[in-house]
């Protein structure tokens, strides 16, 4: 089952021997959508400690920088502009990264401070990274989970593996990937990616389309929308008076 699998779901490898295939291969945010979960599952080098990333890609992050003025009151003292900041990142591991050496840090959010811009160039990085990596946390977006890659038992010379990953409902639609890296004895000996295809569909799709496409439309609808909950509210408020 699981070659067949991966016969109609080729992944892209880049390095090493395995396999690994993924589903859903695309997450559809409907009126409904709450959140999903996607499975990874596929073999890899006897031995090795497995990482499952699920990525969006990397965009600037405008944000304000607050401080006291006079040392007194809390306000705006400037803009602070992040670049090579990805929408998503979420990490599921075998083990600890911190257990598979130089390579398992490089696969983490810790690596992230060195990738991440920071505009102006005087800006606070030891603070403001930190600070910003806390607010994706607390978003949803960023997250580091150790333990929940399950792997099988070896046979000639390869091992399975199974992972469940869960994806937040903050998601915008885009274009995503789901990398799969497998470490063994401190290096990286199999790595591989397969594009994930995130996009709105139903009331969502229909309501962002007429937003951008048909702009006209979308106030009348909202102005009508408005008129009816007013009305809606109106009535239920004289429904108690007349009690």
């Amino acid at each position: 089952m699981l070659c067949t699998i991966l016969l109609l779901l080729p992944c892209t490898a880049l390095a090493g021997e395995g396999e690994f295939s993924v589903s859903p291969q695309a997450i559809q945010i409907h009126a409904l959508y709450n959140g999903s979960t996607i499975r990874a599952e596929g073999i890899v080098p006897e031995g090795s400690q497995v990482v499952l990333r699920f990525l969006g890609a990397p965009g600037d992050v405008d944000m304000k920088q607050k401080g006291k003025a006079l040392g007194l009151l809390w306000m705006n003292m400037g803009n602070v502009r992040f670049d090579k900041v990805p929408a998503v990142f979420l990490v599921a591991s075998s083990a600890p990264l911190a257990d598979m050496g130089s390579a398992g840090a490089a696969l983490g959010m810790a690596d992230l401070t060195g990738q991440v811009g920071i505009e102006p160039d005087d800006a606070d990085r030891d603070v403001l990274l930190p600070e910003l990596l806390k607010l994706k946390q607390d978003e949803g977006l960023y997250r580091e989970m150790s333990g929940t890659v399950t792997m099988g038992p070896a046979k000639d010379g390869m091992q399975p593996f199974t992972a469940d990953m869960p994806i937040p409902s903050r998601l915008s639609p885009g274009d995503y990937a789901v990398e799969v890296h497998a470490l063994k004895d401190g290096r990286e000996v199999f790595t591989a990616s397969r594009a994930m295809d995130v996009k709105m569909v139903g009331i969502p799709f229909m309501m962002a389309d007429m937003a951008f496409n048909h702009g006209v439309w979308y106030g009348v609808l909202a102005s009508v929308i408005a008129i009816l909950a007013g009305l809606g509210i109106g009535l239920v408020f004289q429904s108690k008076e007349a009690h």
